[in-house]
């Protein structure tokens, strides 16, 4: 009994990489969203298993693995360019999830990816339009792209991600209480677009303007296809790609000649243009659909100056009264 343990922890020991790689994949990606499983793909076949697929699962060190980062983070691969540091660090995740899975089924003592160099990102900065900006952008997209300038205005009053958005149907929205019901998400999948559950694995409802549900009431007048996709060019039968959107949105925004800002910072602006008005934390934080408070303020704590302010009055007052 103890021989044939030892036995296969030799055979996977002396595995190729690429053998490790792909059992780990499959067992662990079948929970996965669609998105992370195209992701997870895409890493697999442009960066690990051409950088280490040949090499025997005992024969990984840190040194050669962070001898790989670097030649990635120089020359990128055979399919890609260099890569930025948010890809890097995916990539190192992946390989620490392989060797994890190795550790468990016995093929290695250690898990090297552990030990090699960790590669940190920062976060984004998060750069929201303005409203002057918002404006500008709507009045372009307005002239040639109107169901784009719906898309886009609906994010802004929303604060909805891009696939939630791209998933909405007509049935989800109820013009006459003026309510938005957002229940899934269209993500790139591993062999296209699929319906896949929200990033909360949650639905919520979002309450609109009276100009936006006139909006949409307009562009519902334009279509027959009640239970189809909102955001479609054939009748809501399937919906636009997300990265088309992507793409669109980026091109608006550079006609427009606005600086540099993302589709999910649509996102942002309603979360702290919101918070500045003095709407009240919790009602922000529904609407972006967080499941706590406290992951609102940890993100937009800088866009509540008026708590600031107040604080900034009451140490005066107490340090005037002390001299």
């Amino acid at each position: 009994m103890i021989g044939a343990v030892e036995s296969e922890r030799l055979v996977g020991a002396r595995s190729p990489v690429s053998e490790l790689l792909e059992a780990w994949f499959a067992v662990a990606s079948p929970g996965w969203a669609p998105t992370t499983v195209r992701q997870t793909r895409s890493v697999l076949n442009c960066y690990l298993l051409p950088g280490l697929g040949d090499i025997r699962v005992v024969d990984v060190t840190p040194t050669r693995i962070n001898a790989l980062y670097a030649q990635l983070a120089k020359t990128g691969s055979m399919t890609s360019g260099t890569l930025a540091a948010g890809t890097l660090a995916r990539v190192h995740g992946v390989l620490r999830s392989c060797f994890s899975h190795a550790m468990r089924a016995g093929w290695v003592w250690d898990n090297p990816a552990e030990r090699a160099h960790r590669i940190t990102v920062a976060p984004v900065e998060m750069q929201p339009p303005t409203p002057d900006e918002l404006h500008r952008l709507i009045d372009q997209v307005a002239e040639t792209d109107p169901l784009m300038c719906l898309f886009v205005i609906i994010a802004a009053v929303t604060g909805a991600r891009r696939s939630e958005m791209l998933a909405l149907r007509w049935q989800n929205i109820n013009l006459r209480r003026g309510r938005i019901q957002f229940t899934a998400g269209w993500v790139e999948g591993p062999n296209g677009p699929v319906l896949a559950a929200t990033k909360t694995k949650s639905t919520h409802s979002v309450d609109i303007d009276p100009d936006t549900i006139e909006l949409l009431a307009s562009h519902r007048d334009d279509v027959s296809n009640a239970a189809g996709f909102v955001f479609s060019d054939n009748d809501g039968i399937t919906a636009w790609k997300p990265n088309r959107v992507t793409k669109t949105f980026i091109r608006h925004r550079r006609e427009a000649r606005l600086r540099r800002f993302r589709l999910h910072d649509l996102r942002h602006f309603m979360a702290t243009e919101m918070l500045n008005a003095d709407v009240p934390l919790v009602a922000v934080a529904r609407r972006l659909n967080h499941r706590r408070v406290s992951t609102t303020l940890d993100t937009y704590g800088h866009a509540v100056p008026g708590r600031d302010a107040a604080a900034a009055v009451t140490i005066g007052r107490i340090i005037r009264r002390a001299s």
